[in-house]
């Protein structure tokens, strides 16, 4: 009978740890969601360099074409 209660105790303890765990990483990804404010900002700087680069090869590509 207390092999049983025991059993169930450390079945129930592991539980607990899997909910705290899962806890856990539910913080951690709301965490990650709201944190970085800067993002945007990071992402409209990388559209921008695109579009720069884009914009440079093009008129680099351009007299080479022109001479072909």
């Amino acid at each position: 009978m207390d092999e049983t209660y025991r059993m169930l105790g450390r079945e129930h303890q592991a539980d607990l740890e899997r909910e705290a765990l899962k806890w856990q990483r539910a913080a951690e990804v709301r965490r990650g969601r709201h944190a970085p404010a800067a993002a945007p900002e990071i992402a409209q700087r990388l559209k921008r360099t695109r579009v720069v680069l884009a914009r440079f090869a093009a008129f680099v590509g351009r007299p080479a074409r022109a001479e072909a």
